[in-house]
């Protein structure tokens, strides 16, 4: 199926979620996992501020029993910089949360600042368990 993933902000401040020209999502579901791809790029408007985490909202909630841990899940790129982002989704959660990290294995949330560019993409392939 297709969906229309949407993008928030969670926590931070001086939040300003981007807007994407092309924003789509599909998705397959075989048994307890949901294989979704998900695609957003383009100066659809408003650029990224803020230091709220970046949350894409899921196709489907994820199961209760799901794991609570970070996992690879694809790239982001705002005209300078490339991210290879890891995404976490909790239990009956309905996003995937974002975050990079950095050379010393610290985890750093990627926020609505690191879209703040008229070139901006993210792009995300992963599983999940629902």
């Amino acid at each position: 199926g297709t969906f229309t993933p949407t993008v928030t902000l969670v926590g931070g401040a001086g939040n300003v979620v981007p807007v994407y020209t092309t924003n789509t999502g599909r998705h397959t579901r075989i048994g307890n996992q949901v294989f979704t791809d998900i695609y957003l790029t383009g100066d659809g408007g408003a650029e990224g501020a803020g230091t709220g985490r970046v949350n894409i909202a899921l196709p489907i909630a994820a199961n209760a029993s799901h794991p609570t841990s970070f996992f690879p899940c694809g790239y982001a790129n705002n005209g300078t910089v490339e991210y290879e982002l890891w995404g976490q989704i909790a239990g009956s959660g309905t996003t995937i949360e974002l975050v990079y990290f950095t050379a010393l294995n610290d985890e750093v949330d990627f926020t609505g600042a690191d879209q703040n560019n008229v070139t901006r993409i993210i792009r995300l392939k992963f599983f999940y368990e629902v």
